[in-house]
């Protein structure tokens, strides 16, 4: 069964179940199916047909899954266009993708506005919605116009669909410096989407709230609900910590996801102005390392269970491993190591840490790991020798570097590209981070590798220093290492900075960052010098 059958599923078993809760908005299941309807009858009488592709540029509203829904239900190929792109980007995305038709959120239209001569020329058809807008459709006339025999006569003609053919394209950037679409299938989603719910244990009375933004792979996290008919609070707009934790309370949460970065900013919140988030049951954390104390923390302070995930752009986001909520318990209890771990790969996938040759590797033995299962991606877009340096047949060379135990347990050192050659020795900046953030005065640090005359790299630490312990020094935090971590992991030099660059969903921008610091060589950084 496909994503379209589920959303009917859904839509006859719960009919008037909230589906999304958007701000003061809300739709039960059965208006999601029917303006979906009402929007792929639309989109087909403005001439899209199986293969399309029809993109969005919006902040977070519930139309953002009519959208999706749409797509699915038609074969329309799904595109969000990141809102915190550029235009060069935002060009090269429907470029690429060969957008026909951009559905804009109102509050998104000065960048389009800006550029309307290049969306002429480009031949795309705009739809706004949201609001007065001068575009040539508006959204909420086109899904008035179908008539019930209209909507009946499109659904009879939806078009056949298989497991491999396209449903979206996720647009991640690559080491071009230009985004890169990930071609995401039918098949790979509806897999992702019942052994996803099964995994992380959803029922369908659970309220699930996912504030990531909509516009990469992640959107995918707010229709595991097309499998069981759970509810999904999505932000209004945009993330902000204090509407989202006044909607954990409002809407009685009672599961919800975070990166390690907003669980910092969550807990600061919730010790200012504590919310009862009596409902929450679980508290699930990934996209990016979570050092143990900062586990420990959140669970003191927001008293759930807890469970780790990992998952690729390129696997259907996949969610491929749970480190269980009886995983943290045994290793606060007797193996703290295990909170290194993230977790167990689920059975919908298969993974093997191999060599740089691709032979498989013992277990407990530091390699690159492989990935294989329904959800690994189709390929990059328009991009073939990208797509043949990371697909083996129908493995996937994830780029990330990891071990795997005895007992099944993965543990994700760090992205290949990350991975600092000092003195020839292979350091992980999680590793170094992990450390670092045990110190009662970072609050948050990011690890990278910088040039050196003598060993190639040198360890940098890049920090965030706790309210509570501003007159903390370099020296000291570095210190700290000893006995924690060899001398070739052990920073060089540490400076402390006001708040690390992020992106829109949470993950440290370390590229961005090492930018930086060899922009600011010569004023900042005592580049001729070791902390000893």
């Amino acid at each position: 069964m496909f994503a379209r059958q589920m959303i009917k599923s859904i839509a006859r078993n719960f009919p008037h179940k909230q589906a999304y809760i958007c701000g003061e908005r809300s739709a039960t299941w059965r208006q999601m199916d029917e303006r979906s309807d009402r929007l792929a009858c639309a989109l087909n009488s403005l001439g899209c047909k199986k293969g399309d592709t029809v993109s969005m540029l919006t902040l977070e509203s519930i139309p953002v899954y009519e959208h999706f829904f749409a797509c699915m239900k038609l074969g329309l190929i799904r595109v969000g266009v990141n809102t915190q792109y550029a235009w060069p980007e935002i060009r090269h995305v429907l470029t690429d993708s060969s957008t026909k038709l951009l559905i804009v959120d109102v509050r998104c239209k000065k960048m389009v506005d800006e550029h309307r001569e290049e969306f002429t020329k480009l031949g795309i058809t705009l739809i706004g919605y949201n609001g007065a807008h001068n575009f040539e459709h508006d959204y909420e006339t086109l899904l008035a116009q179908p008539s019930p025999a209209d909507i009946e006569r499109s659904v009879s003609l939806w078009p056949a669909i298989a497991g491999d053919d396209l449903l979206m394209y996720s647009y991640t950037s690559g080491t071009t410096g230009v985004p890169k679409g990930v071609m995401l299938t039918h098949g790979g989603v509806a897999d992702i989407i019942v052994h996803c719910t099964i995994g992380f244990g959803f029922g369908p009375d659970d309220v699930w709230y996912m504030p990531a933004a909509s516009a990469w792979v992640v959107v995918l996290m707010n229709v595991y609900s097309l499998s069981n008919g759970m509810t999904n609070v999505i932000p209004d707009g945009s993330f902000q910590i204090g509407s989202y934790m006044d909607d954990l309370q409002r809407h009685k949460v009672t599961t919800t996801l975070m990166v390690p970065t907003m669980i910092q900013r969550a807990m600061i919140e919730q010790q200012a102005r504590p919310r009862d988030l009596s409902a929450m049951r679980f508290l699930m954390y990934g996209s990016a390392p979570a050092t143990p104390k900062l586990i420990r923390d959140a669970r003191a302070l927001f008293k759930v269970a807890m469970i780790q995930t990992y998952g690729q752009t390129e696997t259907t986001g996949g969610w491929l491993t749970v480190l269980t909520e009886a995983d943290h318990v045994h290793a606060l209890a007797r193996e703290p190591e295990l909170l290194r771990s993230i977790g167990r790969v689920g059975v919908h996938f298969e993974c093997s840490v191999r060599d740089e040759t691709g032979m498989v590797l013992p277990p407990n033995t530091v390699g690159e790991i492989w990935l294989r299962g329904v959800g690994v991606m189709k390929g990059y877009l328009n991009l073939p020798q990208a797509t043949a340096e990371v697909m083996r047949g129908d493995w996937l060379r994830s780029n990330d570097i990891g071990r795997m135990d005895e007992r099944g347990y993965v543990y994700l050192h760090d992205r290949q590209k990350f991975m600092i050659i000092t003195g020839a020795v292979n350091v992980f900046p999680s590793t170094v981070e992990a450390v670092l953030s045990e110190h009662p005065a970072v609050q948050e640090v990011a690890v990278i590798g910088v040039p050196h005359p003598e060993w190639g790299e040198a360890v940098f630490a890049v920090a965030v220093r706790r309210a509570t312990h501003t007159s903390a020094t370099a020296a000291e935090i570095i210190q700290f290492c000893d006995g924690k971590l060899s001398r070739p992991e052990t920073p060089k030099h540490l400076i402390f900075v006001n708040e690390l660059m992020k992106t829109v969903n949470g993950k440290v921008r370390k590229t961005e960052i090492r930018a930086w610091l060899l922009a600011s060589k010569a004023q900042h950084i005592p580049w001729n010098t070791d902390i000893e």
